[in-house]
């Protein structure tokens, strides 16, 4: 029983380490032409050339992120609006990498491959999801499909898409996936304020890590995009209604 437990782990194993290879290869060999031109490396999209900028200045300035840009708006300039994670993300990947003194060859090959790496990344915390909502084969089918879907993900976490949205897709499921652990470890536990009376605190230091966990990387998902708030508000919701279905079945929620 033990030799085939060790022998499917070994094999779900391999099975993501091939998924994140194939996630890598289509993020990064397929374009890998349109972003490397000769000497020039070519981002794609308008906010890949804004979030750049503002990695050059902060790399440069560090850790003073630009507040205003002389170069934005002809003639004027532009005040630079709201401030993200994800300029001090890969600022600082760029700038420890670069021991301080990164190249401007260097700031642009890290800003191009930034994405297709986090995209790839995300089929684990994505297997691990799958796992602890339904089983583990749930688990390889659900990164099987996120390493080569079609769509919006794949479209936005491509080599030189230098853009936060494969930041915010990893750190949504991350949330998720702590999410769902820290209330799958209270519903076993059967967890209440009158069960934590009972049994200690010891009884829920678990699902409060996860909980803790869940918080920790939803607050960072907002300092990376203000948008993110729409999520918590999902969740809030989620929770409103739960609590109301497990009230009507009769279930103590305190």
């Amino acid at each position: 029983m033990g030799q085939n437990k060790f022998s499917a782990r070994l094999a779900i194993g391999i099975l993501i380490a091939l998924f994140f290879g194939v996630a890598l290869f289509l993020r990064i060999a397929l374009p890998y032409d349109k972003v490397f031109v000769g000497d020039w490396i070519k981002f794609s999209g308008v906010d890949a050339w804004h979030f750049m900028r503002q990695v050059d200045s902060l790399v440069r300035n560090f850790p003073q992120a630009i507040s205003f840009d002389p170069y934005a708006r002809y003639p004027g300039g532009s005040a630079v609006g709201g401030y993200s994670l994800f300029v001090y993300f890969l600022g600082g990947i760029t700038w420890l990498f670069g021991f301080g003194s990164p190249s401007q060859h260097t700031i642009d090959v890290l800003g191009a491959y930034l994405p297709a790496v986090v995209g790839a990344l995300t089929v684990v915390p994505v297997y691990f999801l799958g796992k602890a909502l339904f089983n583990r084969w749930a688990g390889v089918v659900s990164a099987g499909l996120v390493a080569v879907l079609p769509g919006e993900f794949l479209g936005r976490s491509v080599l030189g898409f230098t853009d936060r949205h494969s930041v915010e897709v990893i750190l949504t499921v991350l949330t998720m996936l702590f999410f769902v652990l820290a209330f799958k470890g209270a519903a076993r536990r059967q967890l209440s304020f009158e069960a934590i009376k009972r049994g200690g605190w010891a009884l829920a230091a678990r699902p409060v890590a996860w909980s803790l966990g869940a918080g920790a990387v939803l607050g960072v998902y907002l300092l990376t995009n203000r948008g993110a708030f729409i999520f918590l508000f999902i969740i809030v919701a989620f929770l409103i209604l739960q609590s109301v279905v497990e009230h009507l079945r009769g279930r103590n929620i305190g």
